[in-house]
């Protein structure tokens, strides 16, 4: 788990998985989603995509959605919609303001690049300690 300042712990999760061939919106959502660790064998109907897809297009049209809201959209129960909501809060992909779920950015391009520099922020912080301990080893690393 990961602390970033103002953000709640979450986990960042990446798989490589080969691009799709197809261009079409859905073929490259669920790559990303899958690329994102969304799809997990268990979720075999993707619902966990399908509840960040409705949350995606109801932003783009500057409509913010409520759990039960999303669960009517996606045709699930709240609980289980709650559920999905919960983990990609913890993905850092999502962000909840009062009842209404929005993405993390208006545009997917930013939120992958936000996720990026996430990234790069722990693994600097790991560095440093790495550094450290080398130190600590006397170890000693040229740069």
């Amino acid at each position: 788990m990961v602390r970033l300042s103002g953000r709640n712990n979450f986990k960042i999760v990446v798989k490589k998985i080969e691009k799709p061939f197809s261009q079409g919106f859905e073929k490259e959502f669920d790559w990303i989603c899958s690329s994102l660790g969304f799809f997990e064998p268990i979720d075999r109907g993707k619902t966990a995509a399908n509840v960040f897809r409705a949350i995606v297009l109801a932003a783009e049209k500057g409509k913010p959605l409520s759990s039960s809201q999303i669960a009517k959209a996606v045709k699930m129960s709240r609980g289980s919609v709650i559920n999905h909501l919960n983990n990609l809060q913890r993905a850092g992909l999502i962000v909840r303001q009062g009842r209404f779920y929005f993405p993390r950015s208006l545009s997917l391009f930013r939120t992958v690049e936000e996720i990026e520099e996430d990234i790069d922020r722990v693994f600097n912080k790991i560095k440093e300690a790495a550094r450290e301990l080398d130190k600590k080893f006397g170890i000693n690393i040229e740069e």
